[in-house]
């Protein structure tokens, strides 16, 4: 059975309206604005768990920032953050090195990077996740190798390889003893000729002399019989028992590190427990203005809104949506502002639409909007390393499509160069997660190699395919370098152009 809840405003006490569509409650007597998550947060944390363990990514993704725009420091919704990019619906997933195969490491990178700054009390577990990731390359690498050696050719060129190596050392073994038996023998005879013409102080030297090389040659056979045992690889099978070994090592400590991850989790579960008392959010002053204009314009429908007779609401007549005018008048844009720099940028966002209502051409506003989804604070904060999505691509498109109708000419060339300058950034994303395919595909004919050589076998196997792949990596890496290089001058030149603008500079 659903419970039906009601909310008063803080502020004058009067029954809050909820708005379903743009998920705000609004008081219709004073004019204040609360937004949803004021009051459901732990019904929406709720939600983006269930999506989260339904595996639909994207959701939960929207609910986590919509949290961490309230509660940049929120751990549930950092966490839930990281375990999206993961693709990961528990954390108990964790628990199989596989699970960062398919991960945007630079994506992984920035994404804990944000966590570790917005809550710096819980580094260390965000940095145990980067452990993780680096234990899973080791393990890879191992696994890799061990697959390789399961290919009939390779174990075959293995094998031929370890043969022919064994051989020439025994073969170098034999020159080393037959030189020194020889010497052996010449020193002997002659230290004895010595003796007999009664030099047999020099006799005696020569002798002492053999002992001492026989002794060299005893110790030198006993360091080969060493480096014998401690390389005992006589066979493909052997080698990837070692692999086999070493893949052992490193999976258990990357299960003792995920243990402490577990544990930290525990740990912080229990500490939000025990000091789950609510928190109070202050709320902004209604901002009363009767000397404003009253020309706004409907987000929704784009009809003219209309003061209500207390002068608090605007209605709109055509879709029946009510905005408190505190929404519009009192320093929005400061406010707007206000939220980006501490990382609120869903209420940032909600601020600018607001503001387009009163200023449809408003520069700012249409610039603030595109900011707000790539989550950046100004232009000169957008990085060439920054990732974009293709849901925010999508997202980009019809904010520049918009924006373009509304804009002065003159401000349109800034758009237009803006819009140059996130294309960029979208090529450069596109190219960097090809370079993480082909450089894993890379990985497993490297590991094949890599255990030939070992063998002192062929390592001309896979050289084409190998060719073709590394020459791809380096056309996409010089394309990179010269997209990051046009990046960074079209970046400075928009800096350039709109140095009066605190959105871009």
């Amino acid at each position: 059975m659903a419970i039906l809840k009601s909310y008063t405003c803080s502020k004058c006490g009067g029954i809050l309206n909820f708005d379903s569509d743009q998920e705000f409650f609004d008081c219709p007597f004073c004019g204040n604005k609360f937004d949803i998550v004021d009051f459901h947060v732990d019904e929406i944390m709720s939600q983006a768990e269930e999506s989260l363990k339904q595996e639909a990514f994207s959701s939960a993704k929207e609910k986590f920032f919509s949290i961490l725009d309230k509660d940049p420091a929120n751990f549930e919704a950092l966490k839930g953050l990281i375990l999206c990019e993961l693709k990961s619906p528990a954390l108990g997933n964790l628990s199989t090195p596989g699970i960062f195969d398919s991960v945007d490491v630079d994506s992984l990178k920035k994404l804990i990077s944000m966590a570790k700054k917005q809550d710096p009390d819980d580094a260390e577990f965000f940095n145990k996740i980067l452990v993780l990731r680096d234990l899973s390359d080791k393990l890879k690498g191992f696994k890799y190798r061990s697959e390789a050696l399961t290919s009939e050719s390779t174990r075959n060129a293995v094998d031929t390889g370890l043969a022919k190596a064994r051989q020439r050392r025994i073969e170098e073994a034999k020159d080393d003893f037959h030189f020194g038996y020889v010497f052996c023998i010449v020193g002997v005879i002659i230290g004895t000729l010595i003796i007999c013409h009664d030099e047999d102080w020099i006799g005696l030297g020569v002798l002492i002399m053999m002992v001492g090389a026989i002794a060299a040659m005893v110790a030198e056979a006993s360091h080969k019989e060493e480096v014998f045992k401690a390389n005992p690889k006589r066979n493909a099978w052997e080698m990837k028992s070692q692999m086999d070994s070493e893949y052992n090592r490193y999976k258990k400590m990357y299960g003792t590190e995920f243990n402490k991850i577990l544990e930290m989790n525990r740990t912080k579960k229990k500490e939000r427990t025990e000091t789950s008392n609510p928190v109070e959010t202050a709320n902004e002053p209604c901002v009363i203005d009767t000397e404003h204009q009253e020309t706004v314009i409907c987000s929704k429908c784009a009809a003219q809104l209309y003061l209500d007779k207390e002068r608090r609401v605007y209605e709109c007549k055509s879709c029946g949506v009510a905005y408190g005018i505190s929404l519009f008048f009192g320093m929005p844009f400061e406010k707007a502002l206000n939220s980006m720099n501490i990382g609120n940028y869903g209420d940032a966002e909600k601020r600018f639409e607001n503001i387009l209502m009163v200023e449809p051409s408003s520069f700012e506003a249409l610039l603030g909007q595109i900011l707000c989804v790539g989550r950046w604070s100004r232009v000169s904060d957008i990085a060439f390393t920054d990732v974009i999505s293709k849901e925010d691509s999508s997202k980009f498109r019809s904010l520049f499509s918009d924006a373009k109708e509304r804009l002065t000419e003159a401000d349109k060339v800034f758009f237009e160069k803006f819009e140059e300058l996130l294309a960029m950034l979208e090529k450069i994303s596109t190219n960097s997660a090809r370079l993480g395919e082909l450089k894993k595909e890379n990985e497993k004919l490297e590991s094949d190699k890599r255990v030939r050589a070992m063998a002192e076998a062929s390592t001309y196997g896979n050289w084409r395919e190998m060719k073709n792949i590394n020459d791809e990596i380096e056309q996409l890496e010089k394309d990179n370098r010269q997209l990051n290089h046009d990046f960074l001058a079209l970046k400075r030149e928009l800096v350039k152009m709109k140095l009066d603008c605190v959105l871009v500079k």
